[in-house]
């Protein structure tokens, strides 16, 4: 049996520090939903991390995991195991991550293997088939064990006592199937944290009560629409928690209005909600704004009903006495003003369906009530026009943070001018629709930009300076050139990372006097005597000493830069790159060059005159003309029979419009020319290459329509290549190449060789885009394409 796929990449979450999750990127081998029966064999000495998740394993081995001693995370859940051998982890010392839920062990008493595994950090045991909770005096022995997850039929007073010597993370209690529970059964656990499960029964009362008593911070998952757990916190007088969520609860308007009262009235200091479902949205119970929480958030919030007052419930959120206020990942589509001054300093609505109307009074009246507010973060909304918003903040005097990153938005000089608060500081319009307008719209205040992955082409000229600017990142998008400092004086983070820059100019970089940190990776440099200048400067401050005010640290040096263009610099490293300054400095070179061929062409000329070579020339000359006459009137006589078509016509599909609208009405309709096209004229049945030479084959010339889809195009290299070849009986005049838009020779591949020769040797007809030009294009293409070809009855008899 192998494992499905192998290596996998693999993220495991974790439960270890406040931060409910601490993502560990790790190798993970997967032998998950494979159908074992047993741990399979043969497992590799390297293996850290294995999935044997939902598979039919019943039973683990003192063999099983023998050639595994670097082992680190197990999965063992979802199978149907009800015996694990005393001696299984023998082998495992280094065991941290072991997940045996949803199985069936019978008795949480006697769980010897646990001996075996002290460096247990992360033990899951919820979901088998215990009946009492009465934890072994193995457990006594996971010194380092930090997220234990639990759950039996009964849980009882000492059930707990060998882990008190413990102090836990994260304890999660799966209460769905508990039946029995004596309370402060739970009171002498010692955790940070608890996650609780609730069971939807009259005991969760008692298990909450104990649990706000024990625990500074409590999760409640599957919440009764009565929210009882809440109503009844009061009930034994005792209350430790100071931070609480309520995960995946469906209850009404009254209901959960009620609930936050409450908590608002006890020491409770962060408050969040998350897969919120709100009913019945009427009789909500007004705020209490007796004490300040230190957060309230509510995550993927919804509404069943779709009458309701929204105000209402817009007021409910803006109006909450807390210093962080965060409702995220909710359709929402306005937030209304604080009807008093609000005292919230931190406001993310991120992820909604806001637009640039948002905490609008009313057309003449914006929100003067946010004061307070330092930070705004409004990522992911639908926001579209920047100088409208900067209205709807303007009076939010103390706001220095403002994220608007990942909307819609554009600013344009008809906009109007931008009125930001006073004191913004950070700024960040990264993933929006920006062009370089936008550096117009900017606060005077700012000292970090965020303008990433936007439509930015250059930094205007003519801007106003700013001199708090300190960080400025670029990254992502359409810079031509490297920008200059001379609206940024006092820059020293500067990013523009993957951007169109081939040969920035080494001025730009001297108009940076207090630049530190510059990020000019993953541009595709073209590695020629423009670049020369400014990577000498590069690595003259990259390698200067720290001390120096000069000193430049460059992101990504040196794998970041390297050079795109020509071929023979193609993906080296920019620091590798070098000229020699014969090949860059004009006069040496003229210098070098000139003196050998002036020496040479006189010698040459010499030798020529003293052997009569051009008397010879002009004779070969001569002879060449009159056997090209010869040939040229010999085709006309014969080389048309045969043919059908005056040209065929190669193109790329991107091009089809060009060929419909323009090419085929003039030559088949205003010359009356016959053109092979292959929509029209390839033979049902025939495969594409016969169709393609029968083509060529029957027409005259072969034109072919150039431009950067041309060369991406398998077909139309066949073509190309199958016209060549035909090239050589009918001369070279059977081909007529049509140029539609610029194509330098560096941009076609090397397989495109053939056309590469063609285009430096042959002239070739440009599509002129001026209409009065084109009369003379058409001229020209009809009189190298005019013949008496024979006609179809012709042909035939």
């Amino acid at each position: 049996m192998k494992p499905l796929g192998w290596w996998l990449p693999f993220v495991y979450v974790t439960c270890f520090h406040t931060s409910p999750i601490v993502a560990i990127k790790r190798i993970i081998v997967n032998y998950s939903s494979q159908n074992l029966s047993s741990v399979p064999p043969g497992l590799e000495p390297s293996t850290e991390d294995l999935d044997l998740s939902l598979n039919r394993i019943q039973a683990l081995s003192a063999k099983d995991f023998g050639t595994t001693p670097r082992l680190h995370f197990l999965n063992l859940s979802w199978n149907i195991l009800e015996n694990i051998d005393t001696d299984a982890f023998n082998s495992t010392p280094a065991l941290e991550i072991l997940d045996l839920s949803h199985n069936r062990l019978q008795n949480l008493s006697n769980q010897p293997y646990l001996l075996k595994t002290g460096r247990l950090q992360l033990l899951d045991l919820s979901s088998n088939l215990f009946s009492i909770m009465a934890l072994g005096r193995e457990f006594s022995n996971l010194k380092h064990l930090q997220w234990l997850g639990l759950s039996a039929k009964s849980i009882s007073n000492q059930d707990f006592t060998y882990i008190t010597n413990l102090t836990l993370k994260t304890l999660f209690i799966n209460a769905h199937n508990l039946q029995t529970y004596q309370e402060n059964s739970l009171t002498e656990v010692r955790s940070e944290k608890a996650i609780i499960a609730l069971s939807k029964r009259d005991f969760d009362i008692a298990i909450a009560v104990d649990v706000f008593a024990a625990f500074k911070e409590v999760e409640f998952t599957l919440v009764d629409s009565e929210m009882k757990v809440i109503q009844q916190m009061h009930r034994r007088g005792i209350l430790r928690t100071v931070s609480l969520e309520i995960s995946k609860v469906e209850t009404t308007w009254h209901v959960l209005t009620s609930c936050v009262n409450t908590i608002l009235q006890s020491t409770i200091q962060q408050l969040s909600f998350s897969d919120l479902t709100m009913t019945k949205m009427e009789n909500g119970m007004p705020l209490s704004t007796s004490r300040m929480l230190d957060s309230f958030s509510t995550t993927r919030a919804s509404v069943t009903e779709f009458i309701f007052d929204q105000k209402e419930l817009y007021d409910f959120f803006i109006n909450m006495p807390a210093r962080s206020v965060s409702l995220t990942q909710t359709p929402i589509i306005f937030m209304t003003c604080p009807l008093t001054v609000s005292q919230i300093e931190v406001l993310d609505l991120s992820d909604c369906a806001l637009t640039e109307n948002v905490f609008s009074v009313d057309p003449n009246t914006e929100c003067s009530t946010l004061t307070n507010l330092v930070k705004l973060v409004l990522k992911g909304n639908n926001l579209k026009l920047l100088r409208p918003f900067t209205s709807r903040i303007h009076l939010m005097d103390s706001l220095q943070y403002i994220d608007l990153s990942q909307n819609k938005l554009t600013y344009s000089e008809e906009q109007g001018k931008c009125v930001w608060p006073p004191k913004v500081v950070q700024l960040d319009l990264s993933s929006n629709g920006f062009d370089q307008s936008v550096f117009k719209c900017l606060p005077d205040s700012i000292r970090i930009l965020n303008l990433q992955n936007n439509r930015v082409t250059t930094v205007p000229s003519d801007l106003q300076v700013l001199d708090d600017l300190r960080i400025l990142d670029l990254m992502d998008n359409r810079l031509l050139d490297l920008p200059t400092c001379q609206a940024f004086p006092n820059l020293q983070k500067l990013s523009v990372r993957s951007n169109s820059i081939h040969s920035p100019l080494p001025g730009a970089l001297e108009t940076c006097l207090h630049l530190k940190d510059l990020d000019l990776s993953r541009n595709s440099f073209i590695c020629t005597c423009a670049l020369r200048e400014f990577t000498t400067l590069i690595k003259d401050r990259v390698t200067r000493p720290k001390g120096e005010s000069l000193g430049l640290t460059l992101g990504h040096w040196p794998e970041g830069y390297r050079c795109s263009y020509p071929e023979s610099w193609s993906h080296s490293l920019l620091e590798d790159f070098y000229l020699p300054e014969i090949s860059c400095n004009a006069w040496i070179l003229s210098i070098t060059i000139l003196i050998p061929t002036i020496t040479l062409i006189v010698a040459v000329s010499l030798l020529c005159n003293h052997l009569d070579v051009p008397w010879y020339l002009k004779m070969i000359w001569k002879w060449t003309r009159a056997k090209h006459n010869a040939i040229t009137s010999q085709r006309k006589m014969e080389d048309l029979e045969g043919l059908r078509f005056h040209a065929f016509v190669s193109y790329s599909q991107k091009n089809a419009d060009w060929v419909k609208s323009q090419f085929l009405p003039k030559l088949e309709g205003d010359y009356d020319l016959r053109v092979c096209y292959h929509e029209r004229d390839f033979i049902p049945g025939k495969t594409i290459v016969q169709n393609i030479l029968r083509c060529i084959e029957q027409s005259r010339r072969c034109v072919f329509v150039l431009s950067s889809h041309f060369v991406q195009s398998e077909w139309c290299h066949y073509e190309l290549y199958f016209a060549n070849h035909q090239r050589v009986t009918r001369g070279m005049d059977s081909i007529i190449l049509i140029l539609l838009e610029p194509l330098p020779l560096y941009l076609i591949p090397s397989k495109y060789y053939q056309l590469k020769a063609m285009m430096s040797r042959r002239t070739y007809l440009e599509w002129p885009p001026e209409g009065v030009k084109q009369k003379l294009f058409w001229a020209n293409l009809r009189a190298a394409l005019q013949a008496d070809l024979p006609s179809q009855s012709e042909r035939e008899e």
